[in-house]
């Protein structure tokens, strides 16, 4: 145990079995343990749990917070951080309820928290149903066969995080609520001199949405089969960051909408509901986007 590292959970309606696991991972790797729930439905339950697996005598050991509704990610990891830092912990590992960290990923990621100006330590990601290995932003093939490389970008699941470099960067977006909220916070904290470094010999496993693999023109595409909502995150912050960093709509964006809307039309049901959320991500990412410009 790693008294000087907390780990923190966001719940929204999880599954039980799914948290049980990662929390029972989680006793005996860290001091402290938050749970920040966004109003779920089976709380009673997240609470029973937690009691079950309090890693204390005296019932400090998990903390639970509980919102009267649904803040989002960014305001949820931000009730992680500050938690975190008033029971003067120095690292928090942050994990989604359907994460399955490996018995000492803590020790094995706090290794890497000896380098300069580490912002992040993170593991590799295979996603549980394809299986696939996720590539993180800035990953380079040349560099895998070293222990650690330097990322431009990583998820939050998985991610060790140091208190210090979450309060220079000023914290997670909450605007954006859901999605890209990790990304958005790795380029403020490599802004602010910190690096996000990857160890290449560790990999976690993670759910990353209900992902499939298909083919569209020859090619192998990931259809992640998001319901609406999310599908209108994802496309409204993906271009609201672009304008927030970069001032512009850029082709890339413009090639992610094709590529969403093509994968709803060939693969995924509830087409419709989901080709409007994409486009209404679309018309708030720019409004929101050129109004935080200005």
């Amino acid at each position: 145990m790693i008294f000087d590292v907390a780990a923190g959970v966001v719940t929204y309606n999880p599954d039980i079995d799914k948290l049980k696991f990662l929390l029972e991972r989680l006793v005996g790797q860290v001091g402290r343990i938050y749970v920040v729930d966004n109003a779920s439905d089976n709380i009673e339950d997240i609470q029973r749990l937690c009691q079950e697996n309090d890693i204390s005598d005296n019932g400090e050991g998990i903390k639970i917070i509980r919102n009267s509704e649904n803040e989002g990610i960014a305001a949820a990891l931000n009730q992680i951080m500050e938690k975190a830092s008033d029971d003067d912990m120095k690292w928090v590992i942050l994990m989604d309820d359907d994460s399955r960290p490996g018995e000492n990923l803590v020790e094995k990621l706090y290794k890497g928290t000896h380098f300069k100006n580490v912002g992040i330590v993170c593991p590799k990601i295979r996603d549980i149903n394809s299986g696939e290995i996720l590539k993180n932003k800035g990953e380079k093939k040349q560099h895998m066969d070293r222990g650690y490389q330097t990322l431009d970008s990583c998820i939050t699941a998985g991610s060790l995080v140091n208190l210090d470099a979450w309060f220079d960067a000023d914290g997670y977006d909450e605007y954006l609520f859901m999605d890209f909220v990790d990304f958005d916070f790795c380029i403020r904290l490599r802004r602010e001199g910190y690096r996000i470094l990857q160890n290449n010999r560790i990999i976690m496993e993670h759910e990353l949405g209900k992902t499939e693999i298909r083919k569209l023109l020859f090619k192998k595409v990931q259809v992640m089969n998001h319901s609406p909502m999310r599908k209108y995150y994802i496309t409204r912050n993906r271009i609201y960051c672009e304008y927030k960093y970069n001032g512009r709509f850029g082709i890339r964006n413009a090639a992610g909408v094709v590529k969403a809307l093509l994968l709803i039309l060939f693969f995924e049901k509830d087409k419709r509901k989901k080709i409007s959320a994409v486009l209404k991500g679309v018309k708030d990412g720019k409004r929101d986007g050129r109004s935080f410009r200005e």
